[in-house]
């Protein structure tokens, strides 16, 4: 069982960690993972000429101009190939209810640690919140997708060095309700900080 005053005294040696990621790039037995992309909508106006008819009897013609919203799918590259060092999953429920309509926003958080190609750590965080809502006996349903990505920090190292925990707290459908193992556990598993991370790294090469 590691010591936890031990850990605590410890620090990240961030360059130790930098230098084994670009050698773990460089040297790696796993196949790279394709990048990481997801399909956003988004709405444009865009104007159109169109004829209109006027006059007695409709007999005369005018042109003009009519502005619409169109809907516009877009991709939205993320990261290029990488390897993925670990995996977490977060969501949260809202559920809002009165008189004459209910509405329940979803947000879906999917967070990874990735080594990219060039040997640099990341930290990407997908995101994707689902909003349905009802009213006089009508539902009406959109999502949006976005994305944080950032260089790995300290908190980001340090919840590798803890076991997984899965959590969960409140009831689907009632007010709010969050799942998922973002957080860690409790339970230390290294013995200093960065161990968990260097092992992650360690598993990518080859022997």
């Amino acid at each position: 069982m590691p010591d936890r005053p031990a850990y605590n005294a410890s620090t990240i040696d961030w360059s130790r960690i930098r230098a084994y990621a670009q050698r773990v790039a460089r040297e790696a037995r796993t196949p790279a993972e394709k990048g990481i992309s997801y399909t956003t909508t988004e709405y444009q106006t865009v104007t159109k000429q169109v004829e209109v008819k006027h006059g007695a009897f409709n007999l005369f013609t005018r042109v003009e101009n009519k502005s619409e919203r169109v809907a516009v799918s877009k991709c939205v590259d993320v990261v290029g190939s990488h390897w993925v060092l670990e995996r977490r999953h977060h969501h949260i429920e809202c559920n809002t209810k009165e008189r004459t309509y209910t509405n329940q926003e979803t947000t879906h958080e999917q967070h990874y640690v990735v080594l990219l190609a060039d040997g640099s750590l990341k930290k990407v965080i997908l995101m994707e919140t689902e909003n349905m809502n009802t009213a006089h006996g009508r539902s009406t349903f959109f999502a949006t997708h976005q994305h944080h990505l950032r260089d790995l920090s300290a908190s980001d190292v340090e919840a590798m060095d803890f076991e997984k925990r899965h959590s969960e707290y409140g009831t689907h459908g009632r007010g709010t309700k969050n799942w998922g193992d973002r957080e860690p556990g409790k339970q230390l598993l290294s013995h200093a900080k960065g161990v968990g991370l260097t092992k992650a790294l360690k598993r990518l090469l080859p022997g």
